[in-house]
């Protein structure tokens, strides 16, 4: 190999360490990012007295309570329903 070839190979090998370093940096950015929305995200959940590392259960608890009131409402719906049904249907 001639200095020519090992000058540009120090070349390409130099572009490249820059272009890690940048990727590198993105990432730092990126990760601070992350962290601070993660952080804004646990103390909103914080806020509405649910603690971050038991999102899971809360959630659970709220899907239950979901379903549950949603069988109410839809039990309210029909029991409505049927008591409108002799009007509609001119019986009074």
């Amino acid at each position: 190999m001639t200095d020519k070839d090992y000058a540009g190979l120090l070349q390409d090998a130099t572009r490249k360490r820059t272009d890690l370093v940048a990727k590198v940096e993105r990432l730092k950015g990126r990760l601070e990012e992350a962290e601070t929305n993660l952080a804004t995200v646990e103390d909103e959940c914080r806020a509405k007295k649910i603690e971050p590392s038991q999102i899971d259960e809360a959630i659970a608890k709220l899907e239950t309570r979901f379903e549950k009131e949603m069988k109410t409402l839809q039990a309210a719906m029909t029991k409505a329903e049927s008591a409108l049904e002799p009007f509609e249907n001119g019986a009074v």
